[in-house]
């Protein structure tokens, strides 16, 4: 993913290294960091487009296997921190899954893309109407 705030934070340090007078270095600093958010916007527009492409098609599994993976991180979420806690405090025997981190990682990526996708439906379907 690109972060946006290191690059930045590298641009200013670059900036100040390379041009001595501080009104051309606050000119070429600001005009890179424009170029830089102008480059994540379109990550974003581009990672939106691929999930409500996905979300759209006519194809049972394109359609369905971001909601089935994300199904599943919440069963485990659910075992986890609802069910494994209850069944230990009455006694009974349960499995605790184990969440490694990239999983973590994976699950916020989705509902991250997830909230993208459906952002970018919106704004299909009231760009389509508008335009009629």
């Amino acid at each position: 993913m690109f972060a946006i705030g290191e690059a930045i934070a590298g641009v200013s340090n670059l900036v100040s290294k390379f041009v001595e007078s501080p009104d051309k270095a606050n000119e070429l600093e600001a005009e890179i960091k424009k170029q830089l958010l102008s480059i994540e916007q379109e990550v974003v527009k581009a990672q939106s487009a691929v999930i409500v492409a996905e979300a759209s098609s006519k194809s049972w599994m394109a359609s369905s296997w971001r909601p089935i993976c994300m199904l599943t991180f919440v069963a485990i979420i659910a075992n986890n921190y609802i069910l494994f806690p209850y069944i230990q405090l009455f006694g009974g025997q349960a499995i605790e899954l184990s969440i490694p981190d990239h999983m973590w990682d994976l699950l916020k990526l989705g509902i991250g893309g997830y909230i993208a996708g459906r952002s970018g439906e919106k704004i299909v379907e009231s760009y389509a109407k508008n335009r009629n």
